[in-house]
């Protein structure tokens, strides 16, 4: 991203660079006014189309980012669903399992039950 970053200014530097200096240029010329306001047509011309191609660079570079970023978080959520399922399957696989984990957890007690005995919860439950 940064990469993107330090092209992107590299070619905006450029392009401001080389329209302070072709109008220095124009402005220090010795040159009759409509030869003067050809040549400052034809280089407005040139910094328009320098401005296109920019910008298309930059949306292309733009759409690739999404699309890799779309993609990465597709696969980090899959990964963290499956990882969810896992863990749910590892705890109580069967609804036996299901009733029995029930049960011993009623018999468990709450953090505020185990506060008033004067002992400290355990900061997972």
């Amino acid at each position: 991203m940064s990469k993107n970053t330090s092209t992107s200014g590299v070619v905006v530097g450029a392009l401001v660079g080389g329209a302070v200096g072709a109008i220095t240029a124009l402005l220090f010329a010795p040159k009759t006014g409509q030869q003067f306001r050809s040549d400052i047509g034809n280089q407005l011309q040139s910094i328009g189309q320098c401005a296109k191609e920019l910008a298309a660079s930059v949306g292309t570079h733009t759409k690739e980012m999404v699309t890799s970023v779309s993609e990465q978080a597709k696969d980090s959520a899959q990964a963290a669903v499956e990882g969810v399922k896992a863990d749910v399957n590892s705890m109580a696989p069967t609804e036996d399992d299901i009733v029995k984990l029930g049960k011993e957890m009623d018999k468990m007690s709450t953090n505020s039950e185990v506060k008033s005995k004067g002992r400290t919860p355990d900061p997972a439950q």
